[in-house]
C-alpha cells in the first residue's frame, strides 16, 4: 500500500514576506497556525466635475464610462493595499474569507470600497497530500501501477492490495456487475477465453487476479467476478 506520507512529497513554499489572500476559509495544503482577528482596507475615491460632466453626456451616446471604471479599479487597488498593510501590520502572513464591499455606487462621483477578511498565520503542511476522493484515486493509481510497493523502493507486506468484488446481477438474459460502493451497474461480457469484461474499459491492475475497474461514477476500485 502507497504511504500517504511519501506520496508526491507534495509540501508547499513557504509564504515569507507575502500576504496570501482567499475567499474561502483555508489554503490548500496551509495549516492556520494563529488568528490575528478581522482586518480591512477603506479607500473613498472621487473624480472631479469635468469628468463628470464628460461622463454623463456619454451616457447618451453610449459606450464605456472609462472614468468610472478607473476609479472603480483605483479604489478596489487601494482597499486592498490597505487591508495588506494591516494584515502584516499585526503580524498575519495570509487573509481568509476576503470580500470586498461597495458601500456606494461610483456612478455618483465617488466611489466607496471596503475590503475585509480574517488575518490568519499559515504554516505549509509537510508532505501534504489531497485527502479525501482526490488523494484515494492517486493513491489507489499508484498503487496500479507500482505493483504494490511504496514510493522508497520497498515493498510492502503484500505484492497487491485486494480489490472489493461488485455484486453480479442478472436482468432479462443480461449480467450487470455492481459498484459496491455507488451501486452503478456495468454490463459483463466474456471474452474469448471466457473471462468476465466490460465494454469501453480496461483491466487497471496487471498484478491482483481477476479483472478490475475504476468506476466511472465515484473513481472506486473494485474486481468483476466471474461469470
Amino acid at each position: 500500500m502507497v504511504n500517504r506520507a511519501e506520496l508526491l512529497a507534495g509540501t508547499r513554499p513557504e509564504v515569507g514576506s507575502r500576504i496570501l489572500v482567499t475567499e474561502k476559509d483555508s489554503f490548500e495544503g496551509y495549516q492556520v497556525m494563529d488568528y490575528k482577528g478581522m482586518v480591512w482596507g477603506i479607500s473613498m475615491r472621487s473624480k472631479d466635475a469635468v469628468q463628470d460632466i464628460f461622463m454623463g453626456l456619454k451616457q447618451f451616446v453610449g459606450g464605456e464610462l472609462t472614468s468610472y471604471t478607473e476609479l472603480s479599479d483605483e479604489s478596489r487597488q487601494k482597499a486592498l493595499d490597505r487591508l495588506l498593510a494591516s494584515a502584516k501590520r499585526i503580524g498575519a502572513n495570509a487573509v481568509i474569507n476576503f470580500r470586498f464591499e461597495i458601500a456606494s455606487s461610483p456612478y455618483g462621483g465617488n466611489a466607496e470600497v471596503v475590503a475585509y477578511g480574517n488575518a490568519v498565520v499559515i504554516k505549509p503542511i509537510i508532505n501534504y497530500v489531497p485527502m479525501g476522493g482526490l488523494g484515494n484515486l492517486i493513491a489507489e493509481f499508484v498503487d496500479a501501477y507500482t505493483g504494490g510497493y511504496n514510493t522508497s523502493g520497498f515493498a510492502s507486506d503484500k505484492m497487491y492490495i485486494e480489490s472489493p468484488e461488485g455484486e453480479i446481477l442478472e436482468n432479462n438474459g443480461y449480467k450487470f456487475v455492481v459498484c459496491p460502493k455507488c451501486k452503478t451497474k456495468y454490463k459483463v461480457d466474456t471474452d474469448e477465453n471466457g473471462k468476465p469484461k466490460i465494454s469501453g474499459l480496461q483491466d487497471v491492475d496487471n498484478i491482483e487476479p481477476g479483472m478490475q475497474i475504476y468506476c466511472l461514477k465515484c473513481g472506486t476500485k473494485f474486481t468483476i467476478p466471474e461469470v
